[in-house]
């Protein structure tokens, strides 16, 4: 699953080359526009042999006689005034309109939480275990529930017999990520236990792992950790003392690297601040140590806890939507209009529209909010003709 299902059907208007893929060249009068590469062969595949455009790489196309050609260089004015230059140098003077869907990509969400023998521990007149199944699956409050269609859930519990002498380290007992999981994540919770030891960094590294191995139509690309624990890390090697931090920095930047965030809530205050630090940062790209500080997250009894999840879970949904083509070149997104609710959005505003990359568009600041607290949005873009191609 790599898009959301629960947005309501948003379009994105994307001005095309229509005839970008032909394989014909005029003017309008029926005489051709000349070969630009026969004089100046500025490209290496002027003049090859072809058999579609795909052949003739990003600045040509391929020509009636299945050989690579250009009519023109984009911004060049070969085309004369009533035609244009796509990006495959090919003269055209149709534009047409065409509607694609542009579909909100949500997060997929693994939570990973400790279930050492110290989540038995008092909190405020629970258990530490217990405030933590009421915080995520509590069918009022519980934030699972309240954002289960909006968000794919998915949960690990993670401990350790000892480490590598009492077995596999580390066990681990997971619901995989689907949207409407907050029942399954309840019973995984309620039917399990403390117990054991504390293996945060292999954990981490085995979720990675397993998220890595689901298929591919099953998650989204947007992959978030939440790592709730209550105590400082051990390791498989080492389970007792707890000195297993660097490893769990090490594999929270590893996450990281492959495309996974983490983020670190620490279920009472046996946490040193520092730890907290460290992994908040490891977890978000950032330098451990360095003058920049991720967020991090202490709860000391259960609503601090269910706020602290929400918090995090608010924070995970995303402004991205992952548009039917690409923009080509990027350059080319500053011409593209949006507008969000009938109001026109800025190009690279703080409050406005970006593109994280040429394929997908990015809503910032108080448009992102206003696109997710709005119960019914609406959201359209357009671009210049020959500035979409659809593959």
């Amino acid at each position: 699953m790599k898009t959301s299902s629960f947005a309501l059907s948003i379009l994105l208007l994307l001005g095309v080359a229509a005839a970008c893929s032909s394989d014909t060249s005029g003017n309008g009068d029926g005489a051709e526009w000349p070969d630009i590469c026969r004089d100046n062969p500025f490209d290496e595949h002027c003049g090859q042999e072809c058999v579609s455009s795909v052949d003739c790489g990003p600045n040509l196309y391929c020509g009636p006689d299945k050989t690579c050609r250009a009519d023109c260089t984009p911004g060049g004015g070969e085309c004369g005034p009533n035609a244009f230059c796509t990006d495959h140098g090919h003269c055209t003077e149709e534009c047409a309109s065409v509607s694609v869907e542009l579909e909100h990509i949500i997060p997929t969400v693994m939570l990973l939480i400790d279930q050492s023998g110290s989540m038995s521990d008092d909190f405020g007149g629970t258990s530490r275990w217990q405030a933590m199944r009421a915080a995520l699956a509590d069918p009022q409050q519980g934030v699972v529930y309240q954002l289960q269609d909006e968000i794919i859930f998915g949960a690990a519990l993670y401990t350790s017999d000892g480490g590598f002498a009492g077995g596999d380290c580390p066990i681990l007992q997971k619901v995989a990520p689907a949207l409407h999981n907050a029942q399954a994540i309840g019973k995984l919770i309620g039917d399990n236990g403390p117990q054991g030891d504390t293996p945060t960094g292999e954990s981490i590294t085995a979720v990675v792992s397993y998220l890595d191995g689901l298929p591919p139509d099953s998650i989204t690309p947007l992959r978030i950790i939440v790592l709730a624990t209550d105590g400082e890390p051990d390791t498989c090697e080492v389970p007792n003392p707890q000195t297993g931090q660097p490893q769990a920095v090490a594999a929270a930047q590893a996450a990281f690297s492959a495309g996974v965030k983490t983020f670190i809530l620490s279920v009472g205050s046996d946490v040193a601040a520092s730890h907290l630090q460290d992994m908040a940062n490891a977890g978000a790209g950032l330098d451990v140590g360095g003058g920049q500080n991720a967020p991090y997250y202490v709860a000391n009894d259960p609503e601090q806890l269910r706020q602290a999840f929400e918090q995090i879970a608010q924070g995970s949904r995303s402004c991205l939507f992952a548009l039917e083509g690409e923009v080509q070149p990027i350059e080319y997104a500053a011409y593209g209009k949006v507008v969000l609710n009938g109001r026109e959005l800025e190009f690279q505003d703080p409050d406005g529209w970006r593109l994280a990359d040429a394929g997908t568009l990015e809503l910032l600041g108080s448009a992102c909010r206003e696109y997710l607290d709005t119960e019914n949005p609406t959201l359209e873009a357009s671009f210049p003709c020959g500035a979409v191609y659809v593959p």
